[in-house]
């Protein structure tokens, strides 16, 4: 007798339906419905009891995801009458790919200025849609697209659909919001529109049944919605300032949120944190603020009049002469945040990219060299949205005052640099020359105001002055009436022939209160250090960190006694141990006259006369003196300096990192690396 085929037995449980494989009757004929059941029932039986498990658990996770559907669907209810006057504030609503990360609050998704923002944090990314006249406040370090939707502005800079910007939004800085414009053309997104910037940028999409409906009712309620792509931003000078600087300072200074680390390296503290001002992470690194307003900057409407009065007079300006700026104002009154603020608005909303001129007179926070110089920088095209180490740029001319403060028999020198750059501008063609200044309000300051005001004759004076009613840093209103009583440097005055009673006084002046600013104790020096850090991780090109710099020996530079003068700014010392001062010092590559070089003895470097007027074309770290050879091994970041027009090394005072040297300790098995004799506990 032939085999019977084998006929597939289909079971069906409480559980569901299961294909029964290893049922095989042996004889169509002989098997009998009651030994079928029979078998059937001790098959199930021996069904394994994870399988079991698992099943009802997928059954239990598709209960509780349509349940969250239909809770999300009430939810999501928005008002499609704009007839009534909507709030300025905006909420921000973020979705994670982590679907336990789903945290659903009635108020917000039902408030028609939700933003929301589709994170996913293991690539770290995230699309971020947004109604009309909303702020957006992201803190950390990130690349910002704009990829759809009305334009939108950053710290004063309308941003260019599909192309990315590198944002600097760290705790010690004022904090910079994205701010979408109304717009009279209306829009929608359909449905291919929203999943395609989702897959074209790579972020994943949950419960797409759900936030299409969500993005395209939140796009109906406001006639369109603009849309941003966020990625993570690393840069060397960032990456390797968190690698080896463990001091709680540095790092609320990169990244904290209230004194509330965000950014920590144990693993535990990766979990996203939330704490009393709505602020919620995203990555490690990066976060968001629910209360878009909170620690942005936010100028009143008297800041923003005189800045498009400023942007006006650019765009309408016929005569070839620049339109002078003049911008003064205490210590941390918001002086570096509001002339970014200016130069962003300038070169973005003027009819043509005008020609911008920066005279920075500030030694002690320079906006883009490290500190201590007085610099001239031009052809400025590009928005700055972070601090100076953010963009630091080659100067067309610098002088090298090296300090941080101006002592009274300095003054002449400190304004002779300035009266030099000033006159060296003079037939150079640009639209707009900006001055940035100290913030000393008092005493040598108030002269050196004085003086630079006489000088550069500005057409507008704008002095800030913080809104706070605890700013400690005073300074008197530099109006006209002060300019007539003002103290003068005498000697400064008599030696460029300018009459003692002189004065200008042919400038708009205008007083401006700045938002009260969130301050960090010894924030000042962390930026100077942070200028040195950009700058010295020009060495690395290929990495994130920065090696000890003992290993860029391609970098170094020699330079012959004979050839190189040696000098040391604000300081006196015995020639003779002016060597030992240089040795494992950063210095300033310079070049002066040579008739302001003198040597001492043969065997030994020039020495740089005080009078010289040094100019600055870079810097360097003195990595080793070979006195029989008579040699200075020069570690120079900049590779396009040429050699032969250096021909001083002079130091001044300078933040070096102590990380520079403590870098390459694990190579001295534990001890002290060359030029540190000791470790200082800066806890004490």
């Amino acid at each position: 007798m032939k085999k019977s085929k084998e006929i597939p037995v289909i079971v069906e449980t409480t559980v569901g339906k299961f294909l029964l494989r290893d049922f095989r009757p042996p004889i169509q004929l002989r098997t009998s419905p009651r030994k079928i059941k029979t078998k059937i029932k001790k098959d199930i039986k021996r069904l394994d009891e994870n399988t079991l498990s698992l099943l009802t658990n997928k059954k239990e996770l598709k209960k509780n995801r349509k349940r969250k559907i239909n809770k999300i669907k009430k939810q999501l209810n928005f008002n499609d009458n704009n007839d009534k006057k909507q709030e300025n504030n905006s909420i921000f609503y973020i979705i994670s790919n982590n679907e336990q990360d789903y945290q659903l609050n009635e108020n917000e998704l039902t408030n028609n200025k939700c933003v929301l923002c589709f994170v996913n944090s293991k690539n770290h990314r995230a699309l971020i849609f947004s109604p009309r006249l909303c702020r957006i406040s992201l803190l950390g370090l990130f690349n910002l697209e704009q990829i759809s939707g009305p334009s939108a502005s950053i710290h004063g800079f309308n941003l260019q659909l599909l192309k990315s910007y590198p944002i600097f939004n760290l705790s010690s800085q004022s904090l910079m919001s994205i701010e979408t414009s109304s717009s009279s053309i209306k829009s929608s997104l359909n449905e291919n529109q929203i999943r395609s910037f989702f897959d074209n940028y790579h972020v994943q999409l949950p419960l797409p049944e759900i936030y299409i409906e969500c993005i395209q009712k939140l796009a109906k309620s406001h006639h369109g919605l603009s849309v941003f792509f966020v990625e993570q931003l690393q840069t060397t000078w960032i990456e390797s300032m968190k690698e080896f600087s463990h001091s709680s300072l540095s790092n609320e200074w990169l990244f904290n949120n209230n004194n509330n680390n965000v950014n920590n390296n144990n693993d535990d503290d990766d979990e996203q944190i939330q704490n009393t001002n709505g602020f919620k992470q995203l990555w490690s690194g990066m976060g968001a603020f629910k209360d878009n307003y909170h620690r942005s900057i936010n100028y009143s409407s008297e800041i923003h009049s005189v800045t498009n009065e400023i942007v006006s007079r650019l765009s309408t300006k016929t005569s070839n002469d620049p339109l002078v700026v003049f911008v003064c104002g205490a210590k941390d009154s918001g002086k570096s945040t509001y002339l970014r603020y200016l130069i962003n608005k300038c070169i973005s909303q003027t009819n043509s990219v005008p020609k911008v001129t920066f005279l920075d007179c500030d030694i002690g926070q320079s906006e883009f060299t490290p500190s201590g110089s007085i610099s001239l920088i031009n052809n400025i095209t590009e928005p700055l949205f972070g601090p100076s180490a953010s963009h630091l740029k080659k100067p067309l001319k610098s002088f090298y005052f090296g300090n941080i403060k101006v002592d009274n028999d300095k003054i002449y020198n400190y304004l002779n640099y300035v009266k030099l750059l000033y006159d060296y501008i003079q037939d150079d063609q640009h639209d707009l020359l900006l001055i940035n200044t100290m913030g000393w309000g008092s005493d040598t300051g108030l002269i050196i105001m004085k003086e630079l005001i006489d000088l550069i004759k500005p057409n507008i004076l704008l002095q800030l002055r913080s809104s706070s009613p605890h700013f400690r840093h005073i300074m008197p209103d530099i109006n006209h009436q002060w300019l007539l009583n003002a103290p003068i440097s005498d000697i400064y005055r008599q030696i460029n022939e300018i009459p003692l009673n002189f004065s200008c006084n042919k400038y708009d002046y205008n007083l401006l209160l700045t938002p009260v600013r969130h301050h960090i104790h010894g924030k000042s020096n962390l930026t100077r250090q942070a200028c040195l850090w950009s700058y010295f991780c020009q060495l690395e090109i290929k990495h994130l960190i920065l090696k000890p710099l003992i290993d860029y020996v391609n970098y170094i530079q020699i330079f012959s006694f004979e050839k190189i003068g040696i000098g040391l700014l604000h300081r006196q010392i015995q020639p003779k141990y002016l060597l030992q001062v240089l040795n494992g010092s950063i210095i300033a590559l310079c070049k002066v006259r040579h008739d302001m070089l003198y040597h001492t003895t043969s065997s030994y470097p020039a020495l740089v006369d005080e009078r010289a007027n040094v100019e600055c074309v870079g810097f360097g770290l003195i990595r080793s003196i070979d006195m029989n050879r008579r040699q200075i091994h020069v570690l120079i970041p900049d590779n396009s300096l040429p050699k032969t027009i250096i021909n001083a090394l002079i130091k001044g005072y300078d933040d070096c990192p102590d990380e520079f040297y403590f870098m390459s300790i694990d190579r001295w098995r534990g001890r002290m690396p060359p030029y540190v004799t000791g470790i200082i506990n800066s806890n004490i």
